[in-house]
């Protein structure tokens, strides 16, 4: 079976047009939502962090969020020759991380999570700099998303260094 080539360029997320920008949106949530399905086939489900005792779901809708935000961001600088195809590949990378982090950090205890959401962050934050030397106004579409990701590591780092030693003896004296 062969396809057709106006077929092929048609689902070209790099194309500068509307359907590029919409396709670039929405592949990582489509990426997304095949690794949750896949997660679900295989009984693991992903892990959301929701501060301030809001419900699980908006954890996950603030972390999904940032997905077409990313997608957006290197659809605006996949086309700047070759630095902006190395920054493209590297937004790609942290689109992947950031599919993969609540699969990944499911099983992990807080301070392992804290460190895993550090060191993307800081993955993140090198990402954001690659880019704006290309689009800075695709570092600032990144921006929301990435202010999103390094509350949480703040948070959870926050909540590790709470009851991890050594001041779990302290606070565990402090409760009897």
């Amino acid at each position: 079976m062969t396809v057709s080539r106006a077929f092929h360029t048609a689902l070209d997320a790099d194309r500068h047009n509307m359907l590029g920008l919409v396709l670039s949106a929405t592949l990582p949530l489509a990426v997304f939502v095949i690794a949750n399905g896949i997660g679900e086939l295989n009984h693991y489900l992903p892990l959301f962090f929701a501060p301030f005792g809001l419900p699980g779901w908006v954890g996950g809708a603030l972390h999904l969020g940032s997905l077409p935000l990313l997608g957006i961001a290197r659809w605006m600088v996949v086309n700047h020759g070759a630095e902006g195809k190395r920054a493209g590949w590297w937004i790609v990378g942290l689109m992947a991380a950031t599919i993969a982090f609540p699969f990944v950090v499911a099983p992990l205890d807080s301070l392992m999570l804290c460190i895993i959401a550090f060191a993307m962050l800081v993955v993140a934050l090198g990402t954001m700099v690659r880019v704006a030397a290309v689009e800075p106004k695709a570092a600032l579409v990144m921006a929301p998303g990435l202010a999103w990701m390094g509350f949480s590591a703040f948070v959870g780092l926050s909540f590790a260094a709470g009851w991890a030693p050594p001041f779990a003896v302290t606070n565990s004296h402090a409760a009897v």
